[in-house]
């Protein structure tokens, strides 16, 4: 006599696991990555940073993702 039952399969149950596993596995991945190139910013100079087009200020918003960082790079300009 088999252990699963027969409204929820062992292969069924395996399934859901792994569903349910895997988007934290990637979020936590994702967010390492963020939090790695956001200490190697960090890391630069701030000639080195300004080289880049960008300042110590901006490096959050940048590694956080697109969504967050939205400046409009041609009034900045236009203002300097």
């Amino acid at each position: 006599m088999s252990t699963a039952s027969a409204r929820f399969p062992e292969t069924e149950c395996k399934r859901s696991l792994a569903g349910k596993i895997l988007p934290i596995l990637k979020e936590f991945v994702v967010r390492w990555q963020r939090y790695r190139a956001a200490r190697a910013l960090a890391g630069l100079s701030d000639y080195m940073l300004q080289d880049m087009g960008i300042s110590r200020g901006e490096i959050s918003p940048l590694v956080a993702g697109p969504s967050t960082y939205r400046v409009n790079r041609s009034e900045d300009d236009a203002e300097a």
